[in-house]
């Protein structure tokens, strides 16, 4: 059954869920290979693509990794600027979280 809730729904939790398990974990692969092998290959179900729900999940997963106080990359920047990893995440946290938006908007909308 294709419903346009589910649609949201699948889209939201690819945006959501690799965005959020990336940002704890510092991995961004890790975070869209767990969620492209355990949902998208049910993209149908939802009314969606493989490529439409896995591309979001993707993104989502690298804009949380770049916002990760334990990602490797933002510790080698803030110890090369000598700030805290924290500080490097406050200037990127909204940035990452608005393209997230934007990403998913346009993903949505393509669909």
């Amino acid at each position: 059954m294709k419903t346009g809730g589910s649609q949201s729904v699948a889209m939201f939790a690819a945006a959501a869920g690799p965005f959020v398990m990336a940002a704890i974990s510092g991995s961004g692969n890790a975070a869209a290979l767990a969620f492209n092998q355990a949902i998208t290959p049910n993209a149908a179900d939802f009314g969606l693509t493989i490529v439409q729900l896995g591309a979001v999940a993707q993104i989502a997963a690298g804009l949380g990794r770049s916002m990760s106080p334990v990602a490797g990359g933002v510790i080698i920047l803030a110890g090369i600027a000598g700030v805290n990893p924290m500080e490097v995440v406050k200037r990127t946290a909204i940035p990452a979280i608005v393209a997230l938006i934007v990403v998913t908007l346009l993903m949505f909308a393509m669909s």
